[in-house]
């Protein structure tokens, strides 16, 4: 009994050592994942419901002039073509190819977040005749973090060879949100974007790697 305690005790002792030399190394990007959700929710939603039926089978030269300070530039450049080419458009890359020019701008797209909390704040404890403090964390009976991706955006078209206005697409607005509640201790979440996979996944599972 005694030489089978010890095998046992030896053999999770093994497992532990393995198991704290394989600490996966993990790294953040500059913005968060739901960051990126809400941007490009915003994004997809605003420019997935423009309506271009009407110049189904022309050329279109795209002018991003007024777009170039925008950070998320090259995704809405993207979607706003791959939603073009739905209604048989043609993208050229020369004007005088074109038969009308679609220039986009961007009053509006970032991110912005509130907080509503009700429980007890974090309370910082000193231990008396030292400078050692530690502190009690927060403590909340309901609390919702929630952040919001916000787009403006509108759309001049114009004849390609005399830039006569066709048409303006104005105050295309769109938002996302995502909320991280708290209620009784239990925390959940809720949001307005599709974070569905596209297809289903199998988990596959690797011990020691």
């Amino acid at each position: 009994m005694k030489c089978l305690f010890s095998a046992a005790f030896g053999f999770w002792g093994v497992i532990l050592l393995l198991s704290g030399c394989t600490t996966p190394w993990v790294t953040n990007t500059s913005r968060s994942a739901i960051e990126q959700y809400l941007i490009a929710s915003t994004v997809e939603h605003a420019i997935g419901n423009l309506d271009f039926s009407k110049y189904s089978g022309k050329k279109v030269f795209f002018d991003y002039d007024y777009f170039a300070p925008q950070v998320d530039k090259q995704y809405v450049q993207g979607i706003l073509e791959m939603q073009v080419s739905k209604f048989d458009i043609i993208i050229t890359r020369k004007t005088e190819e074109a038969d009308i020019i679609i220039q986009p701008l961007c009053g509006v797209l970032g991110t912005d977040y509130s907080k509503f909390f009700i429980g007890t704040p974090q309370v910082p404890i000193p231990v008396p005749d030292t400078s050692v403090s530690f502190a009690v964390p927060e403590i909340p009976i309901f609390s919702k973090y929630t952040r919001i991706a916000y787009g403006r955006f509108a759309f001049n078209i114009f004849e390609a060879k005399d830039r006569k206005p066709l048409e303006v697409l104005a105050g295309v607005n769109s938002s996302a949100s995502y909320n991280n509640w708290i209620v009784l201790l239990i925390p959940f979440s809720s949001h307005t974007m599709n974070m569905e996979n596209s297809h289903d996944l199998d988990t596959k599972v690797d011990f020691f790697e």
